[in-house]
């Protein structure tokens, strides 16, 4: 339980970072993140998982996750979702291991997709700090890449 706990104050720490130091795209992915975990818990607490096979509520999360994030990938001005996209991925893929040889140890398991947070937390502090480090020295950051804004602009 007190990996649990540690992972909450990390998050909060680095979501709160990403808050008042990011651009939106940070802040979009800090609250993905808080938003992932609280629903997380919520279906962890409900259904208690012992993670001896593919948790569907729990994947379900995951892969709405991944979607956010591919999305900020896509449009932000910004290389690091791309990174933080391709982490999450990989803890996707972790639950098809799971899926596909059932006699994966279950505490490898719940490991596995559990500490790929941490890099992933890691890579939004660095995005972030890069972020704040842009604005300062050259006085703007823009938040999404132009052909972005092309495309949100274009008429139909």
């Amino acid at each position: 339980m007190i990996h649990i706990l540690v992972y909450y104050a990390v998050a909060l720490a680095t979501c709160w970072f990403a808050f008042r130091h990011g651009g939106l795209p940070e802040r979009i992915v800090a609250a993905a993140f808080l938003l992932a975990a609280i629903v997380s818990s919520m279906v962890a607490f409900s259904v208690r998982p012992a993670f001896r096979s593919v948790d569907g509520a729990l994947l379900s999360v995951d892969v709405v996750l991944l979607g956010g994030l591919i999305a900020v990938a896509m449009f932000a001005n910004r290389f690091w979702p791309i990174w933080i996209s391709a982490l999450h991925l990989l803890a996707i893929a972790v639950h098809g291991v799971r899926a596909y040889d059932p006699t994966l140890v279950p505490w490898m398991y719940a490991a596995a997709i559990s500490k790929i947070a941490y890099p992933m937390l890691a890579v939004l502090i660095v995005g972030t700090e890069r972020h704040r480090r842009r604005r300062s020295s050259q006085g703007c950051d823009p938040d999404w890449s132009p052909s972005a804004s092309s495309v949100a602009k274009s008429p139909r």
